[in-house]
């Protein structure tokens, strides 16, 4: 797999509240991404909407809104930042992480195991499943709540994740990532990955606001 591109779809719970996010995506390896993200407001008729671009050297996130703001993140200056960023992305499914990469992250909290195969739109899947590990624990402050148990299936033809879902201590649902529309080595260009933030818009380096990111 070169490139991709489509819709994912992710449903989360936020302080008891379900919610589910539309994203637009386009992803080429190795390292560029792009999304265009609409989260319904809990308890408000509004739309957040997130534009999420990384160009292989920096990570620009533009929140619009009345609060607008861009927040950049250089990739070979990060080191240890660049761990909680992505896992943020991770928790939310608001970025784009290969099979390899979802896996090692997922590892840090969770014991990863290979669960048998299973059928997802009459695509044949392998399964990975994790436990949360003993001891870990959701970041402080988080709105999201972290899922005890984690499910991925992933096609053993591509390797691309197909599906994310993740349940509470009671076996319910509170995370569910899944796509729609998918678009498989169509020559993805480069310049889908660039990012100039617009005039007016202030422009905040990650390492100021990483603690209330990883939050």
């Amino acid at each position: 797999m070169k490139d991709v591109r489509g819709i994912q779809i992710v449903k989360f719970v936020v302080e008891g509240e379900a919610v589910t996010a539309r994203n637009h995506f386009s992803a080429k390896r190795p390292d560029r991404f792009r999304s265009e993200t609409r989260i319904p407001i809990p308890g408000a008729k509004s739309v957040q909407k997130i534009i999420t671009v990384c160009d292989g050297k920096n990570i620009w996130q533009y929140i619009m809104g009345e609060d607008r703001r861009v927040i950049k993140m250089n990739l070979s200056s990060a080191a240890g930042q660049l761990k909680d960023y992505k896992k943020k992305f991770l928790e939310t499914g608001y970025g784009v992480v290969d099979a390899e990469g979802l896996i090692k992250m997922a590892g840090a909290d969770y014991d990863i195991k290979v669960a048998g195969t299973a059928k997802l739109n009459g695509q044949d899947m392998d399964v990975i499943e994790g436990a949360l590990k003993p001891g870990s624990k959701p970041a402080s402050g988080s709105a999201l709540q972290t899922p005890v148990k984690i499910r991925y299936l992933i096609s053993p033809k591509d390797g691309f994740v197909y599906k994310t879902e993740g349940f509470d201590k009671a076996g319910r649902s509170i995370l569910e990532i899944s796509y729609e529309g998918l678009k498989f080595n169509t020559g993805v260009a480069d310049k889908e990955f660039t990012f100039t933030p617009p005039k007016g818009v202030d422009v905040f380096d990650a390492a100021e606001v990483m603690p209330h990111v990883a939050k």
